[in-house]
């Protein structure tokens, strides 16, 4: 083919594309300017969680060139001990995020950031659209509708206010995989499987809640579409094809989706879902906030200001217009236009959907003790407006529609555009931030946000000696309050502790070095160490540098913990517990099987292979247990003792983490360790991917079709050319 062919048959398809590349491009210019409190290319919008996200972006780029696919684990986080916060928490958007700060922009990680943030604008916008000019038959009101989906108030709450970028991306999702779950019900194709599929994996693997709420909500409009068609346009071999894309789409992401079903119920955040009841979240979603036709904060401040700057979750005026427009319409008007009457089981259950999800938002009554506990995994009500705006926006098309008729011109979409970019402009916050790029660079860390959630912490089943012992109790929930308690380790008085009870043939000694705040003391005070109520050391505070031992009475037999506190006897000038900061705290004098060669020690014999953590390690008659600087998940760390597989890696206790432990005899070994995930979730997904594979490359697939053959062929033909179009 010759250059001039080549120029002929690009001008061919763009002229045969010109609608849609052009809306695209209307929606690109629309998204850019709801980005504007991120307009600084220097200068982070750095309220709530942005800066972590833009941290995730810069070490997904670090965890790309180490060779991660997919990603798993955040190289540089929690110590650089190999935390796997792609794993549990989201994958798709920092891998994208990490490949657009390595090819597009290198020396840039927030624009990387923003450029993710503007194609899920335009994504969620483009296939809104699609699907409104599906339902509704008329153009200009399917590209109102995307520009109502992109610029929903929530949307821009999880963009501005939260910082919650994975939610965000996952709006953007969202409609693509209901577009292709309804053409897969339609038409019955295997494109439009194999798309959904690939759609639901993208969902599943960039944020858990919409995935699982959406899956949900379409099950909710599915029903109403199936009960609405059922005498005249329906049967269950319909129904497949979305079943399998849906099935498939689970399988796909099996390797992503296992360990959060199976590994999640031990990990610090899953704590937090359990005793957060998301009623106890409905103060950030009163009723008429919901219906503001402003920006305002659900509760009064002598700022003006709510707690989490900008978050004002409300439904915006334009879906809530839609909304009742379709309402008055379907249930009061004598009859819908003509190309109103085919899709009129859809308009009907997306009245539903945006009924049941507003009514969750607000929860005037408290229905979650009633509902299955992992349904609390949502967290707050106000995630529920996702599904608001989505069924929102594509009665915003109908209403449209219902409104005009026939008389929609581009009048109409220049005033409509306008009205509904202006409606969403007061949730646009002013931007505020200190913080530079440079600056977050040099230090590209979680901090707060989301560093700590998924940790593996169970209770200690082994005292073991010389590593540092936890501070926090096994169900200690992740937050700004305890992040200090984690990280600078403050010593915490007055609690009882309970710890595993030692071996007969040992004799603990417990060793204490810490920093004593002495300008805090009031007069004299003394540090008190207590066992199971008694007294067994004290530790007069007269200096800054606290450093001592306490050797510790056998327990009776019966015995099987022991519980340890620490006391203050004195007053202090501020009345607040003394801030003792811990240096050490560990116990010796164990038996060799339980006594640590401690990550302080083996961190300096390692070093990072690629995605594999290797150490050299000489293991001596005095500590047997080899504590290694990755974190530890059980199943899912692939670890060889001099190139055999090791079956025995164990949890060992280095304050309040759990560091990978082995058992080894005394000698010098060579030890690689790469976090795998669940091997059986990875060969399920991998059988998927290949199964997908061949749906593609082999031509032929079986249609569904009902019993009327030739008729649902028409229908076929029919829908096919309404999605040409």
């Amino acid at each position: 083919m010759t250059p001039k062919d080549i120029i002929k048959s690009i001008h061919q398809w763009l002229y045969k594309h010109r609608i849609a590349l052009g809306i695209l491009v209307l929606y690109g210019v629309v998204s850019l300017s709801l980005m504007a409190p991120m307009a600084s290319s220097n200068i982070i919008f750095s309220i709530n969680d942005t800066p972590s996200h833009v941290g995730y972006i810069a070490q997904a780029r670090t965890a790309i060139l180490e060779g991660q696919f997919p990603l798993r684990v955040a190289p540089l986080e929690d110590n650089g001990w190999r935390y796997p916060g792609f794993q549990f928490y989201s994958q798709l958007p920092y891998f994208i995020g990490g490949l657009f700060y390595t090819l597009v922009t290198p020396d840039n990680p927030y624009e990387a950031y923003k450029l993710v943030i503007i194609l899920a604008l335009i994504l969620g916008a483009f296939y809104i659209y699609r699907l409104g000019f599906q339902l509704t038959q008329s153009r200009i009101a399917a590209i109102l509708g995307g520009i109502a989906y992109m610029s929903a108030p929530y949307f821009l709450n999880n963009i501005h206010a939260r910082g919650a970028f994975t939610e965000a991306i996952a709006q953007g999702i969202f409609p693509m995989a209901l577009y292709y779950v309804i053409q897969s019900y339609l038409t019955g194709k295997k494109r439009y499987l194999i798309l959904s599929a690939i759609s639901w994996f993208c969902l599943a693997v960039t944020h858990i809640i919409t995935f699982v709420y959406g899956s949900l909500f379409i099950g909710i409009l599915a029903l109403i579409v199936v009960i609405q068609t059922r005498k005249k346009d329906f049967t269950f071999s319909r129904l497949l094809p979305p079943l399998q894309g849906y099935g498939l789409g689970w399988l796909l992401g099996f390797y992503f989706l296992a360990p959060v079903v199976f590994i999640s119920p031990y990990l610090s955040i899953r704590k937090q879902i359990n005793v957060i009841n998301p009623f106890s979240t409905n103060f950030y979603t009163p009723l008429a906030n919901l219906l503001s036709p402003t920006s305002l904060p659900a509760e009064p401040s002598p700022s003006g200001l709510a707690t989490t700057y900008g978050l004002h979750p409300a439904v915006g005026w334009i879906l809530l217009a839609g909304w009742g427009v379709s309402m008055y319409y379907y249930y009061f008007s004598p009859s819908l236009p003509p190309k109103l009457q085919k899709t009129r089981p859809y308009m009907l259950g997306l009245l539903w959907v945006f009924g049941v999800a507003l009514f969750l938002t607000w929860s005037p009554i408290n229905i979650w003790n009633i509902l299955p506990r992992k349904l609390w995994v949502t967290q707050f009500t106000f995630r529920f407006l996702t599904h608001v705006m989505w069924a929102g926006a594509l009665l915003t098309a109908y209403a449209t529609v219902l409104i005009f008729r026939r008389r929609l011109d581009r009048r109409h979409l220049i005033i409509g555009i306008l009205a509904i970019v202006l409606a969403s402009s007061p949730w646009l916050p002013a931007p505020k931030g200190n913080l530079t790029v440079d600056k977050l660079k040099q230090e590209p860390l979680f901090r707060y946000s989301g560093a700590l959630d998924y940790l593996y912490r169970t209770p200690i089943r082994t005292l073991y000696g010389k590593a540092p012992l936890p501070l926090l109790h096994p169900d200690w929930i992740p937050g700004y309050s305890t992040w200090n308690t984690f990280v600078n380790h403050p010593l915490i008085l007055e609690a009882e502790l309970y710890y595993p009870a030692w071996e007969k043939e040992e004799k603990p000694v417990l060793f204490i070095e810490g920093e004593v705040p002495l300008d805090n003391i009031a007069d004299t005070a003394t540090l008190e160490v207590q066992i199971d109520g008694k007294v067994v050391g004290s530790f007069p505070l007269v200096s800054r540098e606290l450093k001592g031992e306490v050797p510790f009475p056998p327990l009776p037999d019966s015995k099987n913990d022991f519980g340890l506190k620490f006391v203050v006897k004195g007053a202090t000038r501020d009345g607040q517990p003394l801030n003792i900061r811990v240096k050490q705290l560990f116990f010796d004098g164990m038996l060799p099987k339980n006594t640590l060669i401690p990550v302080t020690e083996t961190e300096e014999k390692c070093q990072q292979q690629g995605v594999s953590t290797v150490c050299e390690i000489t293991v001596s008659e005095d500590a047997k247990i080899v504590q290694l600087p990755v974190l530890y998940y059980p199943d899912m760390l692939k670890v060889w003792v001099d190139g055999q597989p090791s079956e025995r890696p164990f949890a060992v206790h280095h304050h309040d983490y759990n560091l990978t432990g082995l058992y080894l005899e005394p000698g010098t070994y060579t030890i690689r360790t790469t976090f795998h995930g669940l091997a059986w979730a990875n060969w399920i997904s991998s059988l998927a991917w290949l199964g997908l594979i061949a749906l593609i490359i082999f031509p032929k697939f079986p249609r569904f079709k009902d019993k009327g053959g030739s008729n649902q062929e028409a229908v076929d033909r029919k829908q096919e050319a309404v999605v040409r179009r």
